[in-house]
């Protein structure tokens, strides 16, 4: 999977602020298995990397699909 430069890796920090959550939250959330309700994620050394479509599918799954907008486009308004 090619992953361009759009910052399409995220951290713990960048993914809390994306969703405007707590760190905390995210911790919870994150799976290293893809579930329903889970944002799936890998681990590298000691620290979690989000793919950002990961996020995307989650708040689409999560919401029934009322967030169509992709997170990209919410960004550049």
């Amino acid at each position: 999977m090619a992953v361009d430069s759009n910052n399409d890796i995220l951290t713990i920090d960048q993914a809390a602020e994306l969703l405007k959550v707590g760190n905390r939250t995210i911790y919870k959330l994150l799976s290293n298995e893809r579930q329903p309700g889970k944002i799936f994620a890998k681990k590298v050394g000691r620290t979690w990397r989000i793919l950002r479509p990961e996020i995307e599918r989650f708040l689409s799954e999560e919401h029934g699909g009322a967030y169509q907008m992709s997170i990209n486009q919410a960004n550049k308004k």
